[in-house]
């Protein structure tokens, strides 16, 4: 029987593309350090890494096999190249998508193929690193996080293939088709949850560890040309949904990979690295917050009062777990 006073720890895995790497360091520190991992939602790249320690709890194994993909003849060929162009502009990945549009890149190719970036590839490099089972059947409860477009709708899959899943997280708009899993067409998770701290606790946390690998918000200057207004409006978004998310977690653990390239998968160590770092220099705290919350579980037995006045304070109009 499981006791009231063991707390569920769930690792909410952020998106961020290449920087995402850093998620491999965190879990191989959290590890190492004896911090539970009870389950994890990830959106994105977060949900690759994610699911794919989720099926095996094999980090030394997962890290061979990312380093195996990223160092492949067939992913350094990939059309990811062109997304670096933007490296050393602000903008991150809206303005990589949105330049390319202006440009005709993406239409062009578009006409000519499914997707901007070859799904055929992308599945290869998939398959590589996540094993073809169900997510029913992982040996960490997981979910992953994806847009209904349809529906408009913020879903977290917890059953189905695992592969299937975190190609439906990872579906960046332009770049990636959607897929269609469950009756729905989905794409990448990070337009709505940046770091999916709320699915977590839906999924059954107590406590939530959540990881921020998106870039701080640029200050701001002059912007006249349209294009750049655009990005700037985006970027503004997309930091408030990550306060949002951090918001809620009680603790976020913050890799120092701001400044990697989103598309830059080629510092895929240093990335490794940062992510080790963060959690190493958070062990203090992390140790701190799961004493306190085992505390307040003792003193409030099957307490689960706090998430519900979470849910009051953000409610999650859209979200659908399945």
């Amino acid at each position: 029987m499981r006791s009231h006073f063991k707390l569920t720890v769930g690792l909410a895995l952020g998106g961020g593309a290449a920087r995402g790497i850093s998620h491999l360091g965190v879990i191989r520190a959290l590890e190492r350090e004896q911090i539970p991992i009870d389950l994890i939602v990830g959106t994105s790249i977060g949900a690759i890494i994610g699911g794919a320690y989720a099926a095996t709890r094999q980090v030394d194994a997962l890290e061979d096999k990312v380093r195996q993909v990223l160092s492949s003849e067939e992913f350094r060929t990939n059309r990811l190249s062109f997304l670096k162009e933007t490296k050393k502009r602000r903008g991150g990945l809206f303005f990589s998508v949105t330049n390319l549009i202006r440009r005709g890149i993406i239409f062009g190719v578009s006409n000519l193929r499914p997707s901007f970036l070859s799904a055929e590839r992308f599945a290869n490099s998939l398959a590589a690193i996540l094993p073809d089972v169900q997510i029913e059947d992982l040996q960490i409860p997981f979910g992953a996080v994806a847009l209904d477009i349809h529906a408009a709708t913020e879903v977290v899959l917890t059953r189905g293939r695992l592969r299937q899943a975190a190609a439906a997280s990872s579906a960046i708009p332009g770049i990636l088709p959607p897929v269609r899993m469950n009756g729905r067409k989905l794409i990448d998770g990070g337009w709505v949850d940046k770091i999916p701290v709320l699915p977590a606790f839906k999924l059954g946390a107590d406590v939530v560890i959540a990881v921020d690998i998106t870039k701080d918000l640029d200050s701001a200057r002059d912007y006249r040309r349209g294009v750049d207004i655009m990005v700037r409006a985006n970027s503004i978004k997309d930091a408030t949904l990550v306060g949002f998310s951090r918001r809620m977690a009680d603790l976020v653990i913050e890799p120092d990979v701001g400044k990697i390239h989103w598309a830059d998968f080629g510092d895929f160590e240093n990335c490794i690295t940062r992510g080790d770092e963060a959690v190493t220099r958070a062990i203090p705290q992390i140790r701190e917050v799961l004493r306190h919350e085992r505390l307040l579980s003792i003193v409030r037995p099957g307490g689960r009062k706090r998430l519900a006045v979470r849910q009051l304070r953000h409610p999650d109009l859209r979200l659908c777990v399945e």
